[in-house]
């Protein structure tokens, strides 16, 4: 395992209430202990910021709501993609077994009700 497993993952972006957040969803900031005496889970404070500013000229809030608006953008994607797969495969898997009750009700039936009026002795 490299030291870069190891590491922890960068932490999230918080959004502050001075930035232009319409219709972003919030972001969790810290998570609850697991149980009594628990660390807490830090949150992403001045010393996680970056410490200059990058090289678009964007502030470090402006990087911040930039990239949560980012996160959501792509969120949205994803679950848009994830519904437009899932109908698709449901439409596939119902063509699917519609064809096959086609094929094999047919004889099914025609097992069962001549297994049922058949006389036995």
């Amino acid at each position: 395992m490299s030291d870069k497993d190891d590491q922890d993952p960068a932490p999230v972006p918080v959004l502050t209430a001075a930035a232009d957040v319409s219709g972003v969803v919030p972001v969790l900031t810290s998570a609850m202990a697991a149980g009594p005496g628990a660390a807490e889970t830090p949150t992403l404070t001045e010393a996680h910021a970056p410490q200059t500013a990058a090289p678009t000229g964007l502030s470090d809030e402006a990087l911040l709501v930039l990239r949560s608006r980012l996160a959501v953008m792509t969120r949205d994607l994803t679950e848009r993609l994830l519904e437009e797969s899932l109908s698709e495969l449901e439409t596939a898997l119902f063509e699917k077994v519609s064809s096959r009750l086609r094929e094999q009700l047919p004889d099914m039936l025609e097992q069962a009700l001549r297994d049922h009026f058949d006389p036995q002795d």
